[in-house]
């Protein structure tokens, strides 16, 4: 090992030379350095961890600006990169993309992209969100609603609930409780965005047009874009306004007596004029101050100076005064979409210089009245006996005569199921005589076919027979043939046969001492040979025959 000279002040230590370090080898030592920084700068300096809940906002840093026709645009959308003739992917100019990565990892270089994490929209069940555009060309005057891709402006879709990534630098979003209309009302709707109404002048305008619409909306929950379209709950129930206290209504009668009523007015808005109703009238309120008291104020003045303060007391013109003012009520508002559903007055209170006598006249005539009608009571319940003992006689009657029913048609119904099992039994005796003589037939044809096979058999076996008698020209011929026939084989059998009582004659007969054998044996031999029948022949012959 090479040795360091020692410095002058230390002549006594020895410093050993380390060798230089080739540069190869030094190459090879930087390479996993590198790497090792590599890996740690994409770890820990690229990588951004997006959460739940959250989205990730690119901005591109490197790259072109922006053209002076894109104005003040900011996000680069897919429009207008299309009017810059560039692909929805390119690359080419600085600003912030369009679409938003969701939770997870990504690995993005902060010297060429600024990455933003920014919460998600999440809406609610029973609400929708408004997408207000932050980018494009301004709205034109007069137009509420985005409706070109390009425009900047409140769009006229809106997200259902859930989550949902929008870009915060390229939307707003606004939640919007949905439109309910309760049980017994309806919504009139005017519509914010739309095309010009051909009549301006007109309250309620055609389907389609900005203005107040004609069609109503039943009851319900509705999902409507307050940008493009308004809703206004109306009540289409019965409401009622108590005429009492200061609202009680004061009119000169016909003798210049200050009379005052007090009443109740019933009304419901109608549904076909609810629209019309709203925009030219308003709420009920409006309703109730600007048509139903100025109307039924005018017609009780109109009405109650044509009576006179007495008439005000006897109940059958208080009777006709509140009729009429319901018929008048009635027609004057229904044209104003106001449909009159009752009218009833209370109270009716004449000046007390005239109600004292009045009342006294009507009481007297009220006494008279109730006598009429106990008269008219007396002679109903008389009536009501009359009419109760008839109706006891009715019914005893009416119960005779249903027992006599009842008994016609029982016996009837007796006559009806003994005609009916007398008919089912002729006809089950019928159909048994019937099914007898079919039978009788059948065993009549079959003895019949039996007589016939047995005469066929008969006739076949005395065929032969006849054949044989033709062939020998009679039956005595025949019967000469079957007697030889018979006895031919038995009488062989006896004159072959040596022994027995037969041959011991003939033995006797042939037995002569003083003649010799030899001439009587022959003749006797010849003698049986000729009387002997030709079996042999008879029986060959017969077979041939």
């Amino acid at each position: 090992m090479p040795v360091v000279t020692p410095p002058p002040d230390h002549p006594n230590i020895r410093i050993p030379q380390v060798p230089p370090i080739p540069p190869r080898f030094l190459a090879l030592g930087l390479i996993p350095l590198l790497v090792l920084l590599g890996v740690c700068y994409w770890w820990f300096v690229q990588r951004i961890e997006v959460q739940a809940g959250e989205v990730l906002v690119l901005v591109r840093k490197w790259g072109e600006p922006l053209p002076a026709e894109a104005g003040d645009q900011v996000v680069l959308y897919p429009e207008l990169l299309k009017q810059l003739g560039e692909p929805p992917d390119s690359t080419r100019y600085t600003g912030i993309l369009y679409e938003v990565l969701p939770e997870g990892r990504y690995f993005y270089d902060p010297l060429f992209w600024k990455r933003i994490t920014a919460p998600a929209q999440f809406v609610g069940e029973n609400e929708i969100g408004i997408l207000i555009r932050k980018f494009g060309r301004p709205l034109p005057p007069g137009k509420a609603l985005a409706t070109e891709p390009d425009e900047r402006g409140p769009v006229r879709e809106w997200l259902q609930p859930g989550r949902h990534n929008i870009n915060p630098f390229a939307y707003d979003v606004v939640r919007v409780p949905k439109v309910q209309v309760p049980e017994g009302s309806i919504g009139v709707q005017t519509l914010l965005s739309g095309a010009e109404p051909k009549n301006p002048n007109s309250y309620v305008v055609a389907s389609g047009e900005r203005g107040v619409q004609p069609d109503i909306l039943p009851p319900g929950l509705y999902e409507v874009n307050p940008y493009e379209k308004r809703i206004d709950v109306i009540d289409v129930r019965s409401h009622t306004i108590d005429l009492r206290g200061d609202d009680a209504i004061r009119f000169p009668s016909n003798d210049s007596f200050e009379i005052l009523i007090e009443g109740t007015v019933e009304y419901a808005v109608r549904q076909d004029k609810a629209p019309y109703v709203w925009v030219a009238i308003g709420d009920h309120e409006d309703v109730e101050s600007k048509i139903i008291l100025p109307y039924i104020r005018s017609l009780s003045r109109i009405e109650g100076s044509k009576l006179i303060a007495r008439e005000f007391i006897s109940g059958e013109s208080r009777k006709q005064f509140q009729d009429r003012i319901f018929e008048g009520l009635r027609e004057s508002c229904y044209t104003q979409g106001i449909e009159i559903r009752a009218v009833l007055v209370r109270k009716i209170e004449p000046p007390a210089a005239i109600a004292g006598p009045i009342s006294e006249r009507q009481i007297a005539q009220q006494e008279i009245a109730r006598y009429e009608n106990e008269i008219k009571v007396a002679r109903s319940e008389a009536k009501l006996v009359e009419q109760e003992e008839l109706q006891k006689q009715n019914q005893a009657i009416g119960g005779a005569n249903r027992e006599v029913v009842t008994l016609t048609l029982q016996a009837e119904q007796s006559k009806a199921v003994a005609i009916t099992e007398a008919t089912q039994r002729l006809e089950v005796a019928k159909l048994e005589l019937e099914a007898a003589q079919e039978t009788a037939v059948a065993l009549r044809s079959r003895g019949q076919a039996e007589a016939q096979v047995t005469r066929l058999e008969y006739e076949a076996q005395a065929q032969p027979l006849a054949q044989a008698i033709a062939a020998f020209g009679g039956g005595d011929a025949y019967a000469q043939f079957f007697f030889y026939q018979k006895l031919a084989p038995a009488l062989h059998t006896i004159t072959d046969s040596t022994s027995g009582p037969l041959a011991d004659i003939f033995r006797a007969m042939t037995d002569v001492p003083d003649r010799p054998p030899s001439t009587a044996l022959p003749a006797l031999s010849a003698r049986s040979r000729a009387d002997e029948p030709d079996s042999a022949g008879d029986v060959v012959e017969g077979g041939e025959q």
